[in-house]
């Protein structure tokens, strides 16, 4: 019987030692799943904070982008704004010299006419003295040849 309880006190033990090694096996696995789950989660964190931060980026370069686009939009306007200014300006200025022009024009003009004006008695002038002139010298031969 000795050794039939030997050999139930060994298949005992190692039905002990099997549970045993199987119960650390189970844990070590536990311990192994626990960690790899916690791998995991912190991989899962690490990517969603990853991806968050990449989303800030974004949109802050999006929204640096808009707003560059912006300003130089407005800057562009106001640019055009001082292009239609200067264009008004000198279209101002032409009509002002076009008119300055048309007023001398409108003066020469008048000079002109009064200078012919002048020119039309000054002839008038001439040929009455012209007439005067020869009739004065035919009045004044006409005695002469009647006293003869």
């Amino acid at each position: 019987m000795k050794r039939e309880e030997l050999a139930l006190a060994n298949e005992q033990m190692l039905a002990k030692m099997k549970a045993e090694s199987d119960d650390a096996t189970r844990k070590r696995e536990q311990l192994f799943m626990e960690h790899e789950l916690k791998r995991q989660k912190v991989l899962v964190e690490a990517n969603t904070t990853l991806q968050q931060e990449k989303m800030r980026a974004d949109k802050s370069r999006e929204i640096a982008n808009l707003e560059a686009m912006e300003r130089r939009e407005a800057e562009f306007q106001q640019l055009q704004e001082k292009e239609r200014e200067r264009a008004r300006e000198a279209q101002l200025k032409l009509r002002e010299l076009a008119a300055q022009e048309t007023k001398e024009r409108v003066h020469l003009e008048r000079e002109l006419v009064k200078q012919q004006q002048q020119n039309l008695i000054l002839q008038k002038q001439q040929e009455i003295d012209r007439h005067l002139f020869q009739q004065g010298q035919a009045s004044s031969s006409k005695p002469a040849s009647r006293r003869s």
